[in-house]
């Protein structure tokens, strides 16, 4: 089955997976790393391990924040009784009257009014924790299911996987939550019947670590999870029942199979659920037959317990992964079921080269269940689209036709005769260019079949609809092809039939889609309009919309357009020309967030790439910092660039963005732009503005090689200096084919802001040296320093294994900048420093702190980090003394003479502990004394954790990954830190912490503004 593709957001298990290796490949291989030195008082002369290949840190430099159909099964026949319920659908929206209800991925349930529907207005919200999925409203009353979902079960232990969760919305200003039960594994595909929610869900049996965050015990976190065995492992494929209502929901049964896929057909009073069938493997695991199970039960209306009441086996693998989740691959008609498997690979899952299999099973007796007979289909490609309707199987490529040779073939669309239930049989073809992804069947004699066509030598892929006239089965043919979409373009539709909006009465189907623009560098989003009758099929017009767009819905005689980002009114009455006449921004990537007094001011980028031209700054009531309902007090300006970040100067914001500005030819170069804001009152005034120099070939920002992307990436391209200036640092590469070198241009940029309304430019060399590296600007009192380093190399005398002749070390210097005269900035002596500067002493500017990463000569299995304090005097720096960290240190932050950082030790995978294990500590290095340093630690931690900052008497660390939470400490003169609280979030990163009296303000993208109450 498929992952939630509403959310571009990565699982635990991936981030887990992906992380651990890069953590053990940070030591050192023997080739870098000069010799070993004990470093002692007095020392003038430094070396280093070269920064590559160091483990995943960083230090607290600036405060400046970076940055449709109806899906009804069968009827059963004479065992449903006649006034049982129907099976309803789940979506992510619902309209009942006047309200529009939406689950949003970001900000949860969301309620609107749209008794005027050209002005909706947000009436109200309520959060979630994990990934909402869908949901159902009745009477005012939502049901959500929501996945990758964090927390504890009832014993205690630690639980992910999704959750029911019941929510009165009738009156949406003050949402309440009735309850929440858990089920297994993360939930994919679902059904209403009465009071009966039915679900399918994945559980991938990950091993869990000891506990989840503080509030699961006292303060001992652990490991999110590992993925378990081989093919199926302990993977379990779940379906469960849950009663819902006006109450807390509680479960009424659930039943487990091993395997990844599953998909059941639901109808009043029987689940047919088809699922994988696996044989026990070596090392406990679970490794495929080829063979798929047809499980019948029964439900009771009352208690919705699901009883099992026969089962059968047939040929080949459920295909889990095409449209909504592979729900069309399975029927049942009356007492007839049918099922297309395919022929497994060598590591059991669908590819398509084998062929698929059709079969139909006589389920009149349950308990003793007939296969009536089957058919055998050649190869159709990577994979299959299917649909099972009126007695027939429409078939399709999914991924497209291609020959051995590798050139696109013509697609078949395949029509097989099903009703004589014991004789399947292909009844008739047709052949479209193109790939197939979902069949929407109208009537017994048309058929919908979206797709995609290829264009441009496979350089582009439009969107495809096309309208068959399937009245002749043995001969159907293509009325028309309706294509839409820039570039690739892709639509929602293609993953499940509820994003495709079918009305009759207007002849009009909606899609929603998203393409990308190469000529204007941007995406195009929106709801495509497809007029259709019994003989045609003409494409109309777009309206382009924010955000990746889910669902196109009528409201009254308006079109809603729904995403994550953005609820868009259309006005489609010229349906050639449909306008946005509305639209009402529902989550904004936030990537600061400064209180001040009554008043917060936001800042929000759209750094995923839906809008690379503007940046917003939003100053709102502190008491509606988390945006619940639609605010008529909030003060808005809209700044050019994206990639925002702010630096404070009392009431005047400087923003800082990054322009994308078109060259003659085509290409963008990023060049930044620095916007003055004044805040005062609060208010929101532009002043003025800035470009710096557009550069080809160059960058503003540098990667730097840590094992750990935020600690490192760009977080120092950009400081303050004596409150109004900025200082960039630029690195230009460029190569001369004559001379086969590269030539660098490295440059400071500082921006004078002392006259708000007129800022001004100036620049400078820092080295003309190619082979160094410069950057990691730092600011002490009004002195700017950065920092650059230089290789270092000597002969090996008995060369190693893998031919290395020499061993490589750096050499840290520390670059003093005078911008006294800031027209003309001056770089002073250089200075060998022992590591990379951090901080300096709130009472001495002299003494400087700096950190420095053991890797090399007997680092390697016992990492160590150094925090050393030197005094600069007379062009040298004199240590004054050395500290050792166990671990893999990242951020460091100094706060007045006390250095902070997090510190990671990891134990690699063994026999008696094949996961390994990891824990961390917060470590504080009280400095006061420089040359008798106190080094204190927290309790360690089980799991994973990053120190994001330190916030008066708090230090805040990551808990674990993704949307797990933060650990916070208490800090305490003379003492250790110790662990006070867990706080949850609710996005995977948190761009910025700011703190206003005992409460902290995550700044976490798109999820917006979360307030946490300190303890």
């Amino acid at each position: 089955m498929l992952a939630n593709s509403r959310l571009l957001a990565l699982s635990s298990l991936a981030l887990l997976a992906t992380i651990a290796p890069s953590l053990a490949g940070c030591s050192d291989d023997g080739t870098n790393g000069g010799p070993a030195q004990g470093r002692e008082e007095g020392q003038t002369e430094f070396e280093s391990a070269p920064p590559v290949r160091q483990g995943g840190a960083s230090f607290d430099g600036s405060r400046g924040e970076s940055a449709g159909d109806t899906a009804a099964p069968s009827n059963a026949g004479a065992q449903t009784p006649v006034n049982a319920p129907k099976p309803q659908e789940t979506d992510i929206y619902r309209v009942d009257g006047n309200r529009l209800y939406f689950l949003n991925s970001y900000r949860g349930l969301m309620v609107f009014d749209i008794t005027n529907a050209d002005d909706p207005k947000l009436l109200g919200r309520s959060p979630v924790y994990g990934t909402p999925v869908e949901m159902f409203v009745e009477n005012g009353i939502a049901t959500m299911v929501v996945g990758d979902w964090y927390g504890n079960a009832p014993d205690g232990s630690p639980f992910h996987g999704s959750v029911v969760r019941t929510v009165d919305a009738r009156d949406p200003a003050n949402m309440k939550v009735h309850g929440e039960v858990q089920v297994k594994g993360w939930a994919r595909d679902m059904r209403v019947v009465g009071q009966n929610l039915f679900i399918v869900s994945e559980d991938y049996g990950w091993h869990y670590g000891v506990w989840y965050g503080g509030y699961y015990g006292g303060g001992l976190a652990g490991d999110v999870a590992y993925p378990g065995g081989y093919y199926g492992g302990t993977s379990k494929v779940v379906i469960s029942s849950v009663k819902f209502g006006n109450f807390a929901p509680t479960m009424n049964s659930t039943k487990e199979f091993d395997g990844y896929s599953g998909a059941f057909n639901v109808t009043s009073n029987e689940i047919l659920m088809a699922h994988d069938v696996l044989a026990d493997g070596p090392q406990g695991s679970k490794q495929p037959t080829g063979k798929s199970a047809i499980d019948y039960f029964a439900f009771s209306q009352l208690d919705g317990a699901l009883i099992p009441m026969g089962t059968f086996e047939v040929d080949g693998l459920l295909n889990g992964w095409s449209a909504d989740n592979g729900r069309w691959n399975i029927d049942l008609d009356g007492t007839t079921a049918s099922v297309i498997t395919c022929a497994g690979a060598d590591y059991g899952y669908c590819r398509g080269q084998g062929g698929y299999k059709v079969t139909t099973i006589d389920f009149s007796n349950p308990a003793s269940p007939q296969k009536l007979g089957t058919l055998d289909i050649p190869s159709k490609g990577w994979a299959a689209t299917a649909r099972f309707a009126n007695k027939r199987m429409y078939l399709s490529p999914r991924e497209g036709a291609w020959s051995p040779n590798g050139q696109q073939q013509p697609t078949p669309v395949e029509i097989y005769d099903l009703s004589t239930p014991a004789a399947p049989a292909l009844a008739g073809s047709t052949s479209i260019n193109g790939a197939v992804w979902l069949f929407m069947p109208m009537g017994t004699d048309r058929l919908f079949a979206l797709g995609n066509e290829y264009g441009n030598g496979y350089s582009s892929s439009k969107v495809a609809l096309r309208l068959l006239d399937v009245s002749d089965a043995t001969r159907p043919t293509v009325i028309g092809t309706s294509t839409f979409g820039d570039g690739w373009a892709w639509t929602p539709a293609s993953g499940t039939f509820k994003a495709f909006t079918r009305d009759d009465s207007k002849k009009l189907v909606v899609l929603p889609f998203s393409g990308w623009s190469s000529a204007n560098y941007e995406y195009m989003n929106g709801l495509q309009l497809i007029e259709y009758d019994t003989g045609a099929i003409t494409t109309k017009g777009a309206a382009k919309s924010k955000g990746w767009v889910e669902r196109g819905v009528f409201v009254k005689n308006r079109l809603v357009s729904l995403s994550d980002q953005a609820l868009s009114v259309i006005d489609y009455a010229d349906r050639n020309n449909p306008k946005v006449v509305k639209e009402l921004t529902l989550a904004r990537n936030v990537v600061a967030a400064e209180p001040n007094g009554a008043t917060i001011a936001q800042l929000s980028t759209d750094w995923w790439g839906y809008d690379n031209k503007t940046s917003e700054l939003r100053v709102l009531p502190i008491a509606n910092a988390e945006e619940n309902v639609t605010d008529p007090n909030a003060r808005s300006v809209s700044i050019d660039g994206t990639n925002a970040r702010v630096f404070r100067n009392g009431d005047l914001a400087y923003v800082v963005t990054t322009l994308y500005p078109t060259t003659p030819n085509g290409p963008s170069y990023a060049t930044p732009h620095v916007q003055v804001v004044d805040l005062s009152n609060g208010g929101a005034t532009l002043k003025g503005s800035l470009d710096l120099p557009q550069e080809t070939n160059g960058s503003y920002w540098s990667w730097w090689g840590g094992c750990y992307y935020w600690d490192w990436y760009d977080g120092s391209s950009a400081v303050q200096v004596g409150g109004d200036a900025l200082a960039f640092r630029r690195t230009r590469g460029s190569y001369d084919p004559n001379t086969g070198e590269y030539k660098y241009d490295q440059k400071l940029y500082v921006v004078d802001l002392s006259n708000p309304n007129a800022p001004k430019l100036t620049s400078t060399a820092i080295t003309p040296d190619s082979d160094a590296w410069w950057g990691n600007m730092r600011v002490v009192g009004d002195t700017l320093y950065t920092t650059h380093y230089e290789w270092k190399s000597k002969p090996i005398a008995n060369p190693d294994p893998n031919g290395a002749t020499h061993k490589y070390w750096v050499r840290y210097y520390l670059d003093r900048v005078d911008l006294s005269d800031r027209a003309n900035p001056k770089v002073g002596q250089r200075i060998n420093v022992p590591g990379m500067l951090v901080g300096a002493s709130e009472t001495d500017p002299s003494l400087l702190y700096f950190v420095d990463y053991r890797w090399y000569d007997g680092y390697d299995n016992a990492p160590k980090d150094e925090i050393a304090v030197a005094k600069i005097k007379n062009g040298k720096a004199y240590l004054q003394s050395s500290t050792l960290i166990d671990g893999w240190v990242g951020n460091v932050f100094v706060r007045g003479n006390k250095a902070y950082m997090s510190a990671q030790e990891y134990t690699q995978p063994n026999q008696a502990n094949p996961y390994g294990t990891s824990s961390v500590k917060l470590h504080e290095v009280d400095l006061t004394d420089p040359r008798k340093p106190v080094a204190r630690a927290s309790a360690p931690k089980d799991g994973w954790g990053w120190l994001v900052d330190v916030e008066g008497d708090r230090a805040i660390i990551t808990s674990g990954w993704g949307q797990v939470g933060l650990d916070i400490y208490k800090l305490t003169p003379n003492q250790a830190p110790v662990y006070s609280q867990f706080a949850r979030t609710r996005g995977w990163w948190t761009n910025a912490i700011s703190r206003q009296d005992g409460d902290l303000f995550l700044s976490t993208g798109y999820w917006g503004v979360q307030k946490i109450t300190l303890k």
